[in-house]
Order: C-alpha cells, then sequence, then structure tokens
C-alpha cells in the first residue's frame, strides 16, 4: 500500500494541537455519568494514558540523547556566529558611512583621476592595435601560404577595419592600409581562383583518380562490351557513397571553424568550398564569386573537357585505331561522373551560399541546379556536335539544297553575265585580322578528340547518354523525355543518322547487285568441308543487314524505324533475286520459259515434291543442323533420324517417276526447253545456297525484334531498360518475317527446279528418236550425251551445295531413267539380239555415270537390265518363269513386251498375242501382283 510522504509544515507557522476535542469528550463523559464508579473509571483511564505517554516520552528521550545534546550544542554555535557577524554587519556599516563622508570631500580629484585612466587606457589600446598592424602582414603571409583562408581573411578584414575607423588618422599607418586594400582585393581573387578549382577542377580530378584506382592502368578502358549497362549502372552508386562521407552537416548560424592543425585543409574538399564562401562573404565579394561562376560555368565545364580528353588520350595511347570505341565510352562515362561530382559540389556551395547570405545580410542573385544541368546539356550538345560532325553534315545537306536549286534554277532561269567585283583595299594584313587569324588557328589547333569525328559514334555513345539524360531528368525532377539533350539527340537520331544510314546502306547493296559479277563472283565464308561458296553479293547484303543489327544494339529504342529501313533494303535485294532467277530460267520470253520452271509454276506439282520424304528429310536435316549450330553441341546420337528401307526407297522413287514419266513421257521434251548451259545450272546452284544461307540469317536477325526469351541463352537480369529493344508493331514485324520467308522459299525453288532439271533432262535425251550404228559395239550417242550432262552437272552442283542436296538431286534418278527405258520398248517397232545388247551397253554406261555420282549401286537400272534381258527369251518362257518365280514387273510392261516380241517375229500371229496376254492376265490374277 503506497502511504504519501509527510508534508512539512510552513514556516513560522506552528500546527495547532487539536486538544479541545479530547477535552470535550472527557467533559461529556464526566456529565454523563451517574454515578461516581462511572467517573473513577474514567479518571482512572486518563491516568494510565497519561502514565504512558510519560512512559513513552522517558524512552524517546532516553533513546535520543545524544542526537538531543548534539542539536543543543550546535544551536549554541550557531547563536554565537549569528550574533558576531551581526556584530561586524554593524562595524561594516559605521566604517562606509565614514568613507562615503570622506569622499564627499574630494569628489573632483577621483573624476580626474579616473578620466586619466581612461585616457591611458585608450592610448595603450591603440598601440596594441597599431603592433597589430605592423603584425599583419607576415600573419598574413603566413596563413596565405599555408591556405588557412579563414584566418587570414579575418584578420584582414579586421586590420582593414581598423585602419579605416579606429587608426584613419595615423600617419605611419595610411601606407600599410593602402597596402592591405591591395592584399583584400588580390585576396578574393585568390579565393574566386580556389573556389573555381574546388567546384570544377578537383572533382574530376578526383573521379578520374578513382577510375584509376578501380581499373588500374592495364585495364584502365572499358574493353568488354558486357560492360556497358553494368559500368553505366554502378557509376551512378560509385560517387554517391564517397559524397555521403565526406559531405559536412549543416552548419548553425554558419559558424565555420578551420583547424590550424590540419596539415592540408584542401583533402575535405566540401569543407573548403565552405570556408572559402565564409571568406568570400567577409569581404563581401560573394555576389561578385556566384555572378562570375554562373556567366562562366561553361567555359569551366569546357575546360573539364578538354583536360580529361587529354587524359584518356594519354592512357589510351598504346591503344590500336580500332580500340576507339572503348577509349570514346571510356571518356563519355568518365565526364559522366566528372558532372555529378561538380553537381554535388555545386549543390554544396549553392547551399551554403544562400545560409551565408543569410547570416550577412547579402544580396546574392544566385542560381539553382537547374541552371546548372541546363549547362551541362549545352556543353554536351557542343561535345556530340564535335564527335558526330554535325556541322559538316549539315554543310553537306545545305549544299546538295543549294546545289539542287542552283541547277534548277541556272536552267529555267535567265542567265546574266556576273561582273567581277573589286576591292578599292583590303584588311588582311593588319593587325586586328591577323590577330583573328591567330586566334582561330590556335582554337582549331587546341581541339583535342580520342578519335575521328563521324555520325556512327552515336552508336557508342546514345545508351550511355540516355542513362545519363535518365539521372539529369531524375535531379531536375522533370518528366522523361523533357530535357534539351534528350530532344537533341532524339532529333540527331531519327531526322539525321538513320536517313543517311539508310542511303548508305541502300547505295551499298545497289552497288553489290549492279556489279558485272554480282551473280557470279563467290566468296567462301568457312573453310568446313560441307560449307560451299557464297554470292559475294549476298555476303555484301548481309553485312549491310548486320550493320543495322549493330544500330539496333545500339540504339535499341528506335527499333520501329531501324525495322522499316531494314524492310525497304531487303525489299529492293528481293526484287532483284527473283530477277536474277527470272533471268536464269527464262532467258528470252514468257513462252519460251524452260520445262522445269513451268512445272514448278504448278502449285500442285510443287506441293507434291515438297510432300515426298526426301524433301521432308532434307528439310528436317537443315532444321536439326541450324539448331545445333546454335546450341553449338552436334551430338547425332542424340537425334537418331529414321531410315527408310530399301523398299521403301524404291516405292517412294517409283511414284515419282510414274508421275513424271505420265507427264513427260508421251510428248519429249525439245532443247529449248532445257537448261544446257552448265555455267546457268552453276549459277542456279550458288543462287540456292546463298538465299538460304541469308534467309537464315534474315530470320536470326527478325528474332531480334521480338521479346519472346530463348531458350538458348541464359537469362539475364535487366540491368538498364535503356538496352531492351522497344516493341516493333505487327504490320512491320510480319513484313520482315515475310521477306524472309520468301528468300528462303526462293531458295527451295532453285533447289527444285535443279531437281526437276536433272530429271527432265533425262527424258530429253532418252526419248529421242536417233540413228544408230548397228554394227559398234559403244552405246547411243544420246546416251554418252546424257552421262556427259550428268557428269557436268554433278560438278557444277558439287561444287557449290552441301552434299545432302546434291544428294536430294540425284537421288532416285535411277528409277527414273529404268522407268524411262522401260517405257521406251513400247515405241521400239522392233527388237533384235543387237538391239537388246545395244540396250543392256546403254543401261551400263548410265549406271556406272550415276554410280560415280551417287557412290551407290543403282538397282534400278539391274531391274530394267533384267526387262530387255526378257527379250531374249519366248514368251512361254517369260510366262513359265513368272508362274515359278513370281511376276519381277507390272501387267503393262509384260503386255508391251509380248508385243514387242511379237512385232519383231517374222511370222507375226495376232492370235499367239492375245493368248500370251489372255494367259498373263490368268497366271497374274492367280499369283497375285506384288510388283
Amino acid at each position: 500500500m503506497d502511504l504519501s510522504p509527510p508534508v512539512k509544515p510552513p514556516r513560522g507557522v506552528k500546527p495547532v494541537k487539536e486538544t479541545s476535542g479530547l477535552l470535550m469528550s472527557v467533559i461529556r463523559t464526566l456529565s454523563a455519568s451517574e454515578t461516581n464508579e462511572q467517573r473513577d473509571k474514567e479518571k482512572s483511564k486518563l491516568e494510565t494514558e497519561y502514565k504512558n505517554c510519560d512512559k513513552k516520552l522517558d524512552e524517546l528521550v532516553s533513546k535520543h540523547e545524544e542526537d538531543l545534546s548534539k542539536v543543543m550544542q550546535l544551536f549554541a554555535t550557531i547563536s554565537q556566529i549569528v550574533s558576531d557577524n551581526r556584530q561586524k554587519i554593524a562595524k561594516v556599516k559605521d566604517n562606509l558611512n565614514d568613507c562615503k563622508k570622506k569622499l564627499r570631500c574630494r569628489r573632483d580629484e577621483l573624476r580626474n583621476l579616473w578620466l586619466e585612466g581612461l585616457e591611458y587606457k585608450y592610448m595603450l589600446q591603440l598601440l596594441e592595435e597599431i603592433e597589430k598592424m605592423s603584425e599583419v602582414p607576415d600573419q598574413l603571409s603566413n596563413y596565405m601560404s599555408h591556405k588557412q583562408y579563414l584566418h587570414a581573411t579575418e584578420l584582414l578584414v579586421e586590420a582593414v577595419t581598423l585602419g579605416k575607423n579606429t587608426l584613419e588618422g595615423v600617419e605611419s599607418l595610411k601606407e600599410l592600409s593602402r597596402e592591405l586594400e591591395q592584399k583584400k582585393e588580390q585576396l578574393h581573387l585568390q579565393l574566386y581562383s580556389e573556389l573555381k578549382e574546388h567546384l570544377f577542377m578537383r572533382p574530376a580530378q578526383r573521379v578520374l583518380a578513382l577510375r584509376r584506382q578501380e581499373s588500374g592502368r592495364d585495364n584502365f578502358l572499358i574493353n568488354s562490351p558486357l560492360q556497358r549497362s553494368t559500368e553505366l549502372r554502378l557509376s551512378r552508386n560509385r560517387m554517391a557513397v564517397r559524397r555521403n562521407l565526406q559531405t559536412p552537416q549543416k552548419l548553425e548560424n554558419f559558424n565555420v571553424v578551420e583547424d590550424l592543425s590540419t596539415a592540408n585543409p584542401e583533402d575535405n574538399s566540401f569543407h573548403f568550398i565552405v570556408i572559402l564562401i565564409k571568406c568570400l562573404a567577409l569581404l563581401d565579394k560573394l555576389p561578385f564569386a556566384v555572378n562570375h561562376i554562373k556567366d562562366e560555368m561553361q567555359v569551366f565545364l569546357l575546360g573539364v573537357i578538354q583536360r580529361t580528353t587529354q587524359h584518356i588520350k594519354d592512357f589510351a595511347g598504346f591503344q590500336a585505331e580500332g580500340d576507339y570505341k572503348h577509349v570514346l565510352k571510356e571518356l563519355i562515362q568518365t565526364l559522366f561522373d566528372q558532372f555529378k561530382e561538380i553537381g554535388e559540389a555545386n549543390s554544396l556551395f549553392l547551399r551554403n551560399v544562400e545560409e551565408a547570405a543569410k547570416i550577412h545580410n547579402s544580396q546574392v542573385k544566385t542560381y539553382n541546379l537547374q541552371f546548372y544541368w541546363t549547362q551541362v546539356q549545352c556543353v554536351l550538345e557542343a561535345f556530340l556536335n564535335e564527335y558526330l560532325d554535325v556541322q559538316n553534315i549539315s554543310i553537306e545537306s545545305q549544299a546538295i539544297n543549294t546545289s539542287d536549286n542552283n541547277d534548277l534554277s541556272s536552267y529555267f532561269g535567265r542567265r546574266k553575265q556576273q561582273t567581277k567585283k573589286k576591292s578599292l583595299f583590303k584588311f588582311d594584313s593588319s593587325s586586328s585580322a591577323l590577330t583573328l587569324h591567330s586566334t582561330l588557328k590556335s582554337t582549331k589547333k587546341d581541339k583535342i578528340v580520342v578519335c575521328k569525328p563521324h555520325s556512327s559514334n552515336i552508336l557508342v555513345m546514345f545508351i550511355p547518354f540516355m542513362c545519363f539524360i535518365e539521372d539529369i531528368e531524375h535531379l531536375m525532377g522533370a518528366q522523361n523525355g523533357s530535357c534539351q539533350l534528350h530532344r537533341f539527340i532524339t532529333q540527331y537520331v531519327s531526322e539525321i543518322y538513320l536517313k543517311r544510314k539508310s542511303e548508305e546502306i541502300i547505295d551499298q547493296i545497289e552497288g553489290a547487285v549492279r556489279a558485272a559479277d554480282a551473280w557470279k563472283s563467290t566468296v567462301l565464308m568457312d573453310y568446313t568441308a560441307d560449307y560451299k561458296p557464297l554470292l559475294i553479293s549476298t555476303v555484301t547484303v548481309e553485312r549491310c543487314i548486320r550493320e543495322w543489327k549493330a544500330v539496333l544494339q545500339a540504339i535499341p529504342s528506335y527499333s520501329e524505324r531501324i525495322a522499316v529501313y531494314s524492310c525497304k533494303a531487303l525489299k529492293e535485294y528481293k526484287d532483284t533475286c527473283f530477277a536474277a532467277y527470272q533471268g536464269i530460267v527464262q532467258p528470252h520470253s514468257e513462252d519460251r520459259r524452260i520445262c522445269s520452271a513451268a512445272w514448278l509454276k504448278d502449285e500442285d506439282i510443287s506441293r507434291f515434291l515438297k510432300s515426298l520424304p526426301n524433301w521432308v528429310n532434307l528439310k528436317a536435316q537443315q532444321e536439326y543442323q541450324a539448331r545445333s549450330e546454335r546450341i553449338r553441341r552436334v551430338l547425332r546420337r542424340d537425334q537418331p533420324s529414321e531410315e527408310e528401307s530399301p523398299e521403301d526407297v524404291r516405292q517412294r522413287n517409283r511414284r515419282e517417276a510414274e508421275i513424271l514419266a505420265s507427264n513427260l513421257g508421251e510428248g519429249g521434251v525439245s532443247s529449248s526447253e532445257i537448261l544446257s548451259d552448265m555455267a546457268l545450272l552453276k549459277e542456279l546452284a550458288q543462287l540456292q545456297e546463298s538465299m538460304e544461307w541469308f534467309s537464315v540469317r534474315m530470320f536470326q536477325y527478325t528474332s531480334e525484334f521480338r521479346h519472346e526469351p530463348s531458350a538458348l541463352s541464359p537469362s539475364k537480369p535487366d540491368v538498364d531498360n535503356v538496352d531492351v529493344v522497344t516493341p516493333v508493331s505487327a504490320a512491320v514485324l510480319q513484313q520482315l518475317t515475310s521477306i524472309a520467308q520468301e528468300f528462303d522459299e526462293l531458295a527451295n525453288t532453285c533447289l527444285l527446279l535443279l531437281h526437276l532439271e536433272v530429271r527432265v533432262q533425262c527424258f530429253h535425251y532418252l526419248l529421242a528418236q536417233g540413228h544408230y550404228n548397228k554394227e559398234t559395239h559403244e552405246p547411243d550417242p544420246k546416251v554418252l550425251e546424257l552421262s556427259r550432262v550428268l557428269a557436268n552437272v554433278d560438278e557444277a552442283v558439287t561444287s557449290s551445295l552441301h552434299p545432302r542436296k546434291c544428294k536430294y538431286i540425284f537421288e532416285g534418278l535411277g528409277h527414273l531413267i529404268a522407268k524411262i527405258l522401260i517405257s521406251s520398248a513400247q515405241y521400239l517397232q522392233t527388237i533384235d539380239e543387237a538391239g537388246i545388247q545395244r540396250m543392256c551397253r546403254n543401261i551400263f554406261a548410265l549406271q556406272q555415270t550415276l554410280t560415280n555420282i551417287t557412290m551407290t549401286r543403282e538397282l534400278a537400272l539391274d531391274h530394267a537390265r533384267h526387262y530387255f534381258e526378257l527379250f531374249f527369251s519366248s514368251p512361254e518362257e517369260i510366262l513359265n518363269g513368272i508362274v515359278e518365280k513370281g511376276p519381277e514387273f507390272s501387267e503393262l510392261e509384260y503386255m508391251n513386251a509380248f508385243q514387242l516380241l511379237n512385232r519383231s517375229r517374222a511370222d507375226r500371229e495376232l492370235g499367239s498375242v492375245s493368248v500370251h496376254l489372255e494367259r498373263l492376265s490368268d497366271i497374274l490374277g492367280e499369283v497375285g501382283m506384288t510388283v
């Protein structure tokens, strides 16, 4: 239970003892009692209580006897001291009264002595001030030598104030006062110079030193393209950490303290700037310093650029000429870090200037950070104009426009005779003209650049500048894209660079395709065994597209414009490629188109050829190889291909041979419907290989505009949104994809045309009716010519096409030749033993040629040879063979054989042929056709 402490009664007020209540209670009890016994009891009770009280009092007295004695002694001592002091005070009062009486007698003398003392005191003060004034120059020199400007300024201000006020009439100090005035003027100029250095030069030097420490001399430049976004983002935080460690705290009432024990006051640059501001405020020169810094800020920033450029150039002097991009990128990033550091110094400067102006009641027209960043943007615009060669570009464009206008005006207008103007005198040799000429010459000579000015430098500058613009807009609190530097870069890229780049690339493409050997001259891009030469024109165009790809990676925010310009260039090249194809397959007119090209115009035939397994397998192998090259780990066993059985191959090739024979076997093919010039076939093969290679590159280029994550590349964090390609409209993307598909379709058309052309030439030579020498043992001339043509085609396509494409061209050719030769039996009038042997020789010659080409034995030609060997037998023997061994050929082929045998007999019997055909039908009906 909480007990409240006892309350001390007020001083001088004695507590009133409440005794009246107890007394009245006793009186009431005695008066109310009726008998003496009650009164006796009350009396005895009171007596007992009094005894108890006395007893307690005695106990307390005995218990606190020592304390009581001490209290009494102390009280006696204090009482004695108080009485003594009363006596002394009375004595002092008496003495004071006595002194007062005596002073009244000598008042004038004391006043005179007091005034004399004041005069002596003032004279001593003047002597001390004069002595201080004489020591000021030495002290000032000492402070200035140690750059202790605050003490020097306070000393000088104090001395000048003394010279103007207190010591103004001292003749011996007038010369010293004038000297101090001069030193004051020199001091404020020195302070202004120091302030410029610490606001602009020192921050730039700190950035250079920090970057040199981080990277070292050997790796001073950014040598890896992967450091682009990382370097840009890390540099934003690199200086901020160190600034937070060095930035001084806010001063109360701008009380700046200068430590004289510091060896180098400039080590803490930010505190040194505050000291300089304090000194200028004391000298009343703060408005002068602020105005001059504001007026000359661009000059200071240009000086930072010049010194940093020279520094980077000295460090990059050992770099090769091709490494200028790394040098330029390092220069840009260093300048950005320097401008941020200078911005921090100016921010500190402005805050303290406002504080100093309030404390010292100074009217200062200061500037803000928006003004500083505006000046930085103006300087960077001049920097971009220098490195992007904007002035020469504008002069060239104006010259072109002027020349065009002059041409038009001179053509349509009347020509006036121009009079030559003669000047009366010139000022070329005057002193002012010579001075101006030397100034302009020195200005041009003083320009230092790390690389040759060119418009392509924007590819190195764009992303760093856009990141820096983001920082500027964040610091200024402006909206995205609102600053003037952003508008300048945007206008330059969209209105100048991209247009000029598009014109240059189109000129390069036109120069490549208009060359005399544009569709004949080739170059080998890779020296691996399966890699074939490509057209130089195609390689040139692909290099131009790679330039657009580099532009896209450098300025990804303009992907839409880049895609449109790419479509424009690719459309022109696509039209040229299709025109070259038409020039090969249709050399004269629409009516004289070659047979294979006419066939490919038929969508049904083209669809049929693409549905055959050999075409499907070819495309599957190409897709697998392309995927393997992207993954860069070709493991064949990981992707097993399904091998076709010989029977499947025979059935597939037989189907194709039957389709072709049904369309070409009856009418034949004339010499004007084939490509007899092997050079044209080689050009077609080179065009196919080049278009296929180019289409793959174009599909890869188109994928650069998509934002789909690739499964082949590891995911990377989005370090900088400036690096991300902006979305492209679906229409433009579809247009790019369509153009790439058209190049792929042209490559497919060329390959299908070669595939068909070889087969058409077989029909041309094997179906041609010609006379032959029965006595010779050589194959027919047309067969020999076909063998030569096939060998030449193989030589032409082998040097220009991939082996799997050559295999596609010649695969199944044996089945077609066998089909043509077997079908030719129905067109023979007669056949004898010499004719059978001639056909076998023809088959053997063609089989040998195809074996040399495909490196496999053509079993289909063995099948054809067996067919013609049937003619050594009689119809009965053939029928018996079918019964014993089964049918080897189709019913139609047997029927043609029986009819030819019957025509070759001297005694022809029409009834016997009918009997043989009926028996053949019965046998095949019983055995079942399996051929």
